[in-house]
């Protein structure tokens, strides 16, 4: 699994936008809880790769 930042930085895009695509259902992604710590959220490598060849154009 991968952070959003890291996801972030593999479509050149913000952190914000990669939550809006989560939030959206356009990128799936899983919530890491620990105890006494924030949820971490990940995106599964294979996830962010259906993605972007989802909406990949070609000219």
């Amino acid at each position: 699994m991968i952070s959003v930042q890291r996801a972030a930085e593999r479509l050149d895009c913000s952190r914000h936008h990669v939550y809006r695509l989560i939030a959206a259902g356009k990128l799936r992604a899983v919530e890491i809880k620990v105890s006494g710590a924030r949820p971490k959220t990940r995106v599964y490598p294979e996830d962010l790769d259906e993605f972007i060849e989802a909406n990949t154009r070609t000219a």
